[in-house]
């Protein structure tokens, strides 16, 4: 597997500076770093059931998001869009819905990775329509649980949820799966996402398409611009969102349940109905300032023992 990684922060030995740190916790919030780590592991797991025909593109920010995808993995078994979360403890994914478990209680989290995944892969189908080229089909949206203290209660969830100790088999069976891509093609899809092409050419490129649409693609099914939030009601908690740019699109709050259905049951997509887009501040918790402000209290220090030094040395 090929792996081509633009991991932002971390330098060529894999680590991270303190004001890195701060940085990337402003820019992506708070568990970026943490996940960020974790995707070693799970790159590692999938290297042994992926051969060199397998691209794999780790946080790669999308041209006018400022929000990287951990993984986007391509290959002539198709385009997958892949979340890795380094969470532990007891989790259940029914529908759109997750939370945790307790006994027979559950209780939603205030971060829903089943629709964050689901509107990441969207993301990159939408981005693909905007290029003009809709030869991938669809994205498959997966989550990957890297730690192995966390479990999760399946239950037909809207996106394909693989536990640590499953990692393994997950990349055999891509590896051993239908190819519906040629290699010219995935060749092509990853220079689309490194080398986008101006935004006057992609709408060139997509009218030309309008004559002759792919036959898989139906207008019907279009997807609905993506909004990168929490849809349940019971969730409050603004997620990291991803502002507009040059690609006109941008993940937004929604009260309005992601039209998924579970996982590997037959889609039917009603028209999208368009609705003005609305900005979202990202808020920080008490934990997360706590954080800021001890990284601040550091650095400060770290000035005033600078400035002794020098003061001693030079009377």
């Amino acid at each position: 597997m090929k792996v081509i990684d633009q991991t932002p922060f971390f330098n060529a030995d894999g680590k991270i500076s303190m004001l890195d740190q701060v940085k990337a916790t402003l820019r992506f919030g708070a568990t970026w770093v943490q996940e960020t780590q974790a995707q070693k592991g799970v790159m590692t797991a999938l290297e042994h059931g992926l051969d060199k025909r397998f691209t794999l593109l780790r946080n790669v920010t999308l041209p006018g998001l400022e929000i990287s995808i951990p993984f986007i993995l391509v290959g002539p078994t198709g385009v997958y869009a892949m979340y890795v979360t380094a969470q532990r403890g007891m989790f259940r994914a029914k529908g759109d819905a997750w939370g945790t478990i307790s006994g027979n209680n559950f209780s939603p989290s205030n971060v829903n990775l089943l629709t964050r995944t689901a509107r990441m892969a969207r993301a990159v189908q939408v981005y693909f329509q905007r290029q003009g080229y809709e030869g991938v089909g669809g994205v498959d949206a997966t989550l990957l649980c890297a730690d192995p203290g966390m479990y999760v209660d399946s239950v037909r969830p809207i996106v394909r949820v693989v536990q640590s100790d499953g990692l393994e088999r997950f990349a055999a069976s891509i590896g051993q799966a239908h190819e519906i891509i040629s290699s010219g093609t995935a060749a092509e899809v990853v220079n689309r996402i490194l080398n986008p092409k101006p935004a006057k050419a992609a709408k060139q490129t997509a009218s030309t398409l309008v004559a002759t649409p792919a036959p898989t693609m139906p207008a019907e099914e279009e997807p609905e611009i993506p909004a990168f939030s929490l849809p349940t009601e019971q969730i409050t908690t603004p997620d990291p969102t991803i502002k507009a740019g040059g690609s006109g699109f941008e993940f937004q709050e929604s009260a309005t349940p992601i039209d998924e259905k579970p996982f590997g049951v037959p889609v039917t997509h009603p028209a999208p109905v368009k609705s003005p887009v609305q900005k979202v501040r990202r808020g920080f918790s008490t934990k997360q300032w706590v954080v800021l402000i001890l990284f601040a209290a550091v650095e400060c220090l770290a000035l005033i023992i600078f400035f002794y030094i020098i003061y001693i040395q030079n009377p």
